[in-house]
């Protein structure tokens, strides 16, 4: 049977040829509004989780029998009961963005440790001034919440610096990178020994403003504090008076509760939080990726056994 694969993402012949090889079907690149007159024959969905409004398309799409995000993050699909207890299938992107993001978190630790930003103002104001205190990431502890594919990465570029990174994850295993493991029920202990806290969790009901003023309390007051995960896991709010109280001395966010980020949020003028637009994953290598994923699992497809990165939909990743 010939599948019949839809994309909501434009992509390049080349990139359609190699999903054509990888098995018997026919694609169409499509944006939503575009593709409706199409949705009773989809087979095969491919798209962003924020694009997947189930709510429209499931009703539309009774042949549908797999959905590929390009992202790792699955939240608004899973916002869909009649979804989740469905039989379609769903993969994602995991384990794509380990690179990109590490670089990220890499840079914007170096930007604060080495006075960077200041640097940058005494630029463009024309004044050569000494940066008020330049410190070094060597021997620095490093605390990764969620130990999954980004925080491994995250860990291995932070240990390759020579930092001591301690981590946190849900069950304990052997993990090169990563000096002492944690497992959640001890989150406060690494919270409390670390000079950078960054954060690498999928949302979960169990994560969900996982970092609020308890949380923050438990951390140095010289601590810097990442996110990159996903914004619902900070409470927003606890962080704004954590940093404007000096409970803690700088963070980082690349994700928020809402996104855009409206201009009337309190966070656009905190003192010490670096703020980026949900970008610390975007790559030009970021589509090859995870198309690579999904044609390796079009080649099992639809026997579903030794599938990569299928995502449980009762617990959420």
């Amino acid at each position: 049977m010939t599948l019949q694969i839809l994309s909501f993402i434009q992509l390049s012949d080349s990139q359609k040829d190699l999903i054509r090889k990888s098995g018997d079907c026919h694609i169409n690149c499509l944006r939503p509004k575009e593709a409706a007159v199409h949705f009773g024959q989809i087979d095969v969905l491919l798209g962003y989780d924020a694009q997947m409004d189930m709510d429209a398309f499931l009703p539309q799409m009774p042949n549908l029998k797999w959905i590929h995000t390009y992202s790792a993050g699955v939240e608004r699909l899973l916002a869909n009961e009649n979804f989740r207890r469905s039989d379609i299938l769903l993969t994602n992107s995991r384990g794509i963005h380990g690179i990109p993001m590490a670089e990220h978190i890499l840079g914007t630790m170096l930007l604060f440790s080495r006075c960077l930003i200041e640097a940058w103002e005494n630029q463009k104001a024309h004044q050569w001034k000494r940066l008020t205190a330049p410190d070094e990431l060597y021997g620095k502890t490093a605390a990764v919440v969620g130990l999954g594919s980004i925080g491994r990465e995250v860990a291995k570029h932070l240990k390759n610096v020579g930092m001591h990174v301690v981590a946190v994850k849900r069950k304990k295993t052997t993990e090169p990178f990563v000096d002492e493991l944690f497992d959640t029920e001890h989150l406060g202990e690494a919270l409390s020994k670390a000079d950078y806290v960054i954060v690498a969790l999928p949302l979960t009901p169990q994560t969900h403003q996982l970092f609020d003023s308890r949380a923050f309390n438990m951390m140095k007051e010289t601590v810097f504090f990442i996110n990159v995960s996903r914004g619902d896991v900070v409470n927003e709010d606890d962080l704004v008076d954590a940093l404007s109280s000096k409970r803690i001395r700088g963070a980082s966010l690349d994700v928020f509760a809402e996104e855009p980020l409206p201009e009337d949020s309190p966070l656009w003028d905190v003192e010490n939080l670096y703020i980026t637009p949900h970008h610390s994953s975007i790559s030009p290598m970021y589509l090859d990726r995870s198309l690579k994923i999904f044609r390796n699992n079009l080649q099992i497809f639809p026997q579903r056994i030794g599938m990569l990165n299928v995502v449980d939909k009762m617990r959420g990743y």
